[in-house]
């Protein structure tokens, strides 16, 4: 029996329904207009790579680039472009580690934390609200989930 011949009515209407979920997710998250000052909004207007760098420094203040750069699944030069746009606008600044001067450590400028604290409220927030309202096993089950669908899809996870 062929892969094909092998998949049900049932496990392929729940396979779309994820699919159609997941657009709905992704497609709303992209959607959402990043609030910038509006007297910077026109000089810059952040793609989506800058926000997710600048989503995972926020979400982790005190990372390193390298850090950022797995997290991000990108080479350590891309990450270190990414934070240098980001810190050319003065959204992140790095910092010295204390803990060891030679590592360059990342945190959201004061002057942006208004922008930091609209961020975790319009994208981290409702996704930590929404895996607060599953039981651990099901959160679990659901990040287990999406990495083997990734994983059929040839995507690393890391």
């Amino acid at each position: 029996m062929s892969a094909t011949a092998s998949i049900t009515s049932a496990s392929t209407s729940t396979a779309v329904e994820l699919l159609a979920a997941l657009r709905t997710v992704v497609k709303g998250l992209e959607r959402m207009p990043i609030p910038v000052d509006p007297a910077r909004a026109e000089a810059w207007s952040p793609a989506p790579r800058h926000v997710a760098a600048l989503m995972q420094v926020v979400a982790d203040e005190g990372m390193s680039v390298s850090t950022l750069a797995a997290r991000l699944e990108v080479s350590l030069a891309t990450a270190s472009q990414l934070v240098t746009d980001l810190d050319e606008r003065g959204i992140v600044e790095r910092f010295p580690d204390p803990a060891d001067r030679r590592r360059t450590l990342l945190r959201v400028a004061d002057t942006h934390r208004e922008l930091a604290d609209t961020l975790l409220d319009t994208r981290l927030r409702p996704v930590q609200r929404a895996l607060d309202r599953m039981r651990p096993a099901e959160q679990r089950a659901l990040v287990r989930g999406l990495e083997l669908v990734a994983e059929e899809l040839g995507i690393q996870h890391s």
